[in-house]
């Protein structure tokens, strides 16, 4: 049987679409025959399933997946044991004994809305801050952030520096603030790229993370204009000031 888990770093990926690597374990009676990594360089959910259907994958280990794309992949008999979580070794040694069972259908009502696929969105979000006076940092940063960048200040002229999530990462939004939020404190700000439902919209408030819609993005004139700190909804600490004569 050859089988593949959907890694980051040596866990689990949170999220089959997103995934860039994949451990791909040759098993037999049980044991572990063999290992290689392979990477998908490519975009998109599809060329994953391209990518494990060429390499002749039978069983699949991931957290979330669509349902849509699960049931492609079923369709070509390859099987999907979903929503796991934890450190690769670990889950391989659960399911070679025999410990982690078959979930069925995933729950569509569960699942966030994903207009984009996320390297889509992370490029809109991207150009979208270059063009509003945001300078995008080069270092590869740590899950769920996708874009670190700075602006700097019109007032007092020092760098804000803003950590960037675009929704994708994840099925549950719930999940994808509150990683942003345990990490929001090494930045100025964090910024949370969803469509701007009512509950998403309460719950980046309470956790004081800016929520970036992508309609805005899809529609630039509606984000232009004057406005010193685009983006910005939430007072930044340190630059009240300038949120007090907006």
């Amino acid at each position: 049987m050859k089988l593949a888990i959907a890694t980051y770093k040596d866990e689990i990926a949170p999220c089959f679409e997103a995934a860039k690597r994949f451990q791909i374990c040759l098993l037999e009676e049980r044991e572990v025959i063999s290992k290689e990594l392979l990477n998908c360089d490519r975009s998109g959910p599809i060329a994953r399933l391209r990518l494990l259907k060429d390499a002749g994958v039978e069983v699949l280990l991931c957290n979330g997946i669509r349902s849509f794309y699960k049931d492609m992949l079923e369709a070509e008999n390859l099987m999907v044991y979903k929503d796991l979580t934890g450190k690769i070794e670990e889950t391989l040694k659960l399911f070679i004994g025999g410990k982690i069972k078959h979930t069925g259908k995933a729950e569509e009502n569960k699942e966030a809305p994903c207009l984009f696929e996320l390297g889509e969105l992370v490029e809109m979000t991207r150009e979208y801050l270059s063009k509003n006076g945001f300078v995008i940092e080069n270092d590869e940063s740590e899950f769920p952030v996708d874009i670190i960048a700075t602006l700097k200040c019109p007032r007092c002229k020092k760098p804000i520096r803003v950590a960037v999530c675009c929704a994708g990462h994840v099925f549950y939004w719930e999940k994808e603030i509150m990683e942003l939020r345990s990490i929001s404190e090494n930045y100025d700000a964090a910024v949370y790229v969803h469509a701007a439902q009512d509950q998403v919209v309460k719950t980046c408030k309470d956790f004081n993370i800016n929520l970036l819609d992508p309609w805005v993005l899809e529609n630039p004139e509606m984000g232009s204009g004057k406005d010193p700190l685009p983006v910005f909804r939430i007072p930044v600490r340190g630059h009240e000031a300038v949120f007090d004569k907006r």
